[in-house]
Parts: C-alpha cells; sequence; structure tokens
C-alpha cells in the first residue's frame, strides 16, 4: 500500500515536471519579436531594404520597406521570410525536445532509485 502512495506522488511530479517543460518549449519557440528599420529617412530605408531583400534577409527587408511606406514590398518580403522562421523555429523546436527527454529520463530514474 505504501509504495502505492509513493508511485502516485511520482507520478504527479513527473506529470508536473512535464507540464512545466512543455510550458518552456511553448514560450521559447516562438518566433523573435520583430524590430523597426534602423534607418529612419524613408528614401533610405527604401535603399537599405533593397540591399536587404538582396541578402535574403527578408524579415529586415520587410521592416525597412514598411518603413519606407512601401507595403506591398514588405508583404512580399515577410511572406518570402516565412520558411527561414519556421526552419529556425522546427530547429530550436527540436533542441528543446531533446532536452525535454532528457528531463524525463532523468526523473524517471531518480524516481526509481529506492530510498
Amino acid at each position: 500500500m505504501d509504495w502505492r502512495i509513493r508511485q502516485r506522488g511520482s507520478m504527479r511530479v513527473l506529470g508536473l515536471a512535464c507540464v512545466a517543460a512543455a510550458r518552456l518549449v511553448m514560450a521559447d519557440s516562438a518566433s523573435e519579436p520583430s524590430r523597426p528599420c534602423e534607418v529612419a529617412d524613408p528614401q533610405k530605408a527604401k535603399s537599405l531594404a533593397d540591399m536587404l531583400y538582396e541578402e535574403r534577409d527578408y524579415q529586415r527587408a520587410g521592416e525597412c520597406y514598411e518603413a519606407a511606406g512601401d507595403p506591398s514590398r514588405a508583404q512580399l518580403s515577410f511572406l518570402k521570410a516565412v520558411p527561414t522562421n519556421s526552419d529556425a523555429a522546427a530547429f530550436r523546436l527540436k533542441e528543446q525536445r531533446g532536452a525535454v527527454k532528457l528531463l524525463g529520463a532523468q526523473l524517471q530514474q531518480a524516481f526509481r532509485r529506492e530510498p
């Protein structure tokens, strides 16, 4: 009977650890926040946006196109940035999934030890 109580307690702790790890993964997997273009002058912003677009830095190019007052090019740049941002987010998620699995294995191992 005593081992059942300990087992239930262990399962609760393991469940709480998994929930905490999942929240950590979900909180960190959000894409990086958008920052405004470094250039305030619309002409310079457009010039910088064109350069960034050619360098395939689509996210920053879109931000500069917005600062330059060119919403159609900004949207096109943001659309081109989606696959790149998705790949980066998938990579971070994969890394974090490994950390969560390791944490789960460590918790299970800790609960298997006899006092």
